[in-house]
């Protein structure tokens, strides 16, 4: 089980608060931070079925601070919150149970894998790709739309590590969101699943309260920057630097 205590070494938590910062500030303006925070963790001692629980509670703080400003700039649409929550929601609670049970060695190379993979779909200008025509909602594609969300919290709850793509890719397509609006409501559903993350990781002895402490001050002054980025222009300038930081974590997990 891992260690609980608060007490760190001061370089090792001021490097935790800067990836926090660096985490909290790309998943609200890209995506993609927990390919920094993950890897972190991992090589700083914890096993990676550890990790995965401990980048939580900075998640929901993070979250927590974006889905504030956001509300604040009137720009959540609440009413389309609901239809999505019980696919989301069952998908990330199978999905974390699931991590809880896999042996860590198996599961340090899923990470390794999954992170290489995300680096590669990070690289890509994700909103180039989803721009397309508007099209009706008809019930096979709204089965479609509940399937893909059941899928994508699956993921959520099992990696959790580049799934606002995935979040993205499934608003847009799926449910027919604006880039705009898909960017925004990704933040407020990742709030909404990761109390059950945080439950099921947190019964399980999986998470280190010190680590996952620095992470939460980082991450949520990176979201409340993230956010004021957002609004004004995004940041898609910063998607070649961490596409190549991810892809190199992920090399490093796998190989070294």
């Amino acid at each position: 089980k891992p260690e609980r205590a608060v007490d760190l070494p001061r370089l090792d938590a001021l490097l935790l608060v800067l990836g926090g910062l660096a985490a909290g500030f790309l998943n609200v303006v890209a995506g993609g931070g927990s390919l920094i925070t993950m890897p972190l963790l991992i090589f700083g001692g914890l096993p990676a079925t550890s990790a995965i629980g401990t980048i939580r509670l900075a998640i929901l703080v993070q979250s927590m601070t974006a889905t504030v400003r956001y509300h604040r700039s009137g720009v959540i649409d609440w009413q389309a919150l609901p239809p999505l929550l019980l696919p989301i929601c069952s998908g990330t609670l199978a999905g974390a149970l699931l991590a809880t049970q896999i042996d860590n060695s198996s599961f340090h190379a899923l990470v390794g894998w999954v992170t290489l993979a995300a680096g590669a779909l990070v690289a890509i200008d994700i909103n180039k790709l989803l721009q397309r025509k508007q099209q009706d909602l008809t019930r096979t594609r709204r089965l479609m739309l509940f399937v893909s969300l059941v899928l994508v919290g699956f993921y959520a709850g099992l990696i959790q590590a580049g799934v606002g793509y995935l979040f993205l890719a499934a608003l847009v397509i799926g449910a027919q969101f604006t880039l705009v609006q898909a960017n925004v409501m990704k933040v407020v559903l990742v709030l909404c699943l990761t109390p059950i993350t945080l439950l099921v990781f947190g019964l399980s002895s999986q998470i280190h309260l010190g680590y996952a402490l620095m992470l939460t001050i980082g991450q949520a002054l990176g979201a409340y920057a993230g956010v004021t980025v957002n609004l004004r222009k995004g940041a898609s300038v910063i998607r070649p630097l961490l596409a190549l930081v991810v892809v190199a974590a992920a090399l490093k997990l796998l190989f070294f």
